[in-house]
């Protein structure tokens, strides 16, 4: 796939046109969104923010593009069935590689491929390859695997404006250089995921935060944020122990994460029994109405609570909206976080197992349906 436009049928006369200039605007508006989902998608699956130069990576495409005498070099990860380019050494990462580019070859065969020269390929990414602004010739793709081998997520490619034939020295430099890759987005994977629930940890979580209010700052858009917590937990692990309590904790956390599958909507373990939720681009009625949706879904899971005489653990949730630009430009992410924990202690003042968003006054939270 590329980002190009479909080509638009011709019509004469100012209507004709005018269409044309509409559905070019659509277009438009669905390629930046698909940009955006994209970017949403590495950061949270691979822990790399497209936004910024990835200064290891880098590090890492350099030393192999040299290893391997080649002028070029760059990282695609996997992502909702399209390859994102996300680091490159000697050209520019962008947009999403096309659908007949090298790369799909070794993402569906799991094997490297080395081209000597790339007129051997009939296929129109090859001949852009080729014809484009750095006159490529040949090239190597290596998979990049999760670290135990499991699946394809990324490939690396090395390219030359030259023939190559890339011996047995430089594919041992390739091969090592996914090595590191494997390696490093590992650590960031593990580094950025709550060993406990699975879901992603308060440090990921606060940095997220900050980069959803410079997009909902940049894009006029609204944000939402909550803060859940599991209603007498203290009294659930005073009763029936800690192991237990984890393993609440974790059932908790996974029915969370399995409702919020929206690009960019994120679950983190907030701290101890609490769980944070980033909500881009969602109004503050439809965060209240997931957030409800989220309560009874605990609620069903109908946990036995030891020390409430049996009845199922429930959680309470304060919502917080930053609903227009001017909001967003007055305050910061900080201030809607602090308004989401107070939403939430008028949540569990007002009886537990509720949501309560912190625009609401008095009684007019949502309470728990009979």
């Amino acid at each position: 796939m590329c980002w190009s436009a479909c080509p638009l049928s011709e019509s004469g006369g100012p209507i004709g046109t005018r269409h044309k200039r509409l559905r070019g605007i659509a277009m438009a508006e669905f390629i930046e969104s698909l940009r955006e989902h994209l970017r949403r998608e590495v950061s949270d699956i691979h822990g790399i923010n497209i936004d910024e130069v990835d200064h290891t990576l880098q590090r890492v495409l350099a030393l192999v593009a040299g290893g391997a005498a080649s002028r070029f070099a760059w990282l695609s990860m996997l992502v909702s069935d399209h390859l994102v380019p996300v680091a490159a050494v000697g050209l520019d990462p962008t947009g999403v590689t096309a659908a007949d580019a090298p790369e799909w070859e070794v993402v569906r065969t799991g094997k490297p491929i080395r081209v000597h020269h790339l007129s051997e390929l009939d296929t129109e990414a090859a001949r852009s390859m080729v014809q484009g602004p750095h006159r490529m010739c040949s090239l190597a793709a290596y998979p990049v695997f999760t670290v135990f081998q499991q699946s394809t997520i990324g490939v690396l490619v090395v390219a030359h404006d030259r023939p190559r034939t890339y011996p047995r020295m430089q594919q041992r430099v390739i091969h090592d250089g996914v090595r590191v890759i494997e390696d490093v987005l590992s650590l960031r994977t593990e580094s950025i995921r709550d060993p406990l629930t699975g879901c992603y940890n308060r440090r990921h979580f606060d940095r997220q935060m900050q980069n959803e209010w410079r997009r909902a700052n940049r894009d006029h858009l609204p944000l939402s944020c909550a803060i859940i917590d599991v209603d007498h937990f203290k009294r659930f692990n005073d009763t029936a122990g800690h192991a237990e309590g984890d393993q609440v904790l974790r059932q908790i956390g996974q029915a969370l994460a399995s409702r919020t599958r929206r690009a960019g909507d994120l679950v983190c373990r907030y701290g101890g029994e609490e769980f944070g939720v980033i909500l881009p681009n969602t109004p503050g009625d439809a965060a209240v109405a997931l957030m409800d949706e989220l309560r009874r879904a605990v609620q069903d899971m109908e946990i036995e609570h030891p020390a409430l005489e049996g009845a199922p653990v429930s959680i309470s949730v304060g919502v917080a909206t930053a609903t227009s630009f001017e909001e967003v430009l007055r305050n910061d992410a900080e201030y809607y976080m602090e308004q989401a924990d107070q939403a939430l202690y008028r949540a569990k003042d007002g009886g537990r197992n509720r949501v309560f968003a912190a625009w609401e006054q008095g009684a007019e939270e949502q309470s728990a349906s009979a």
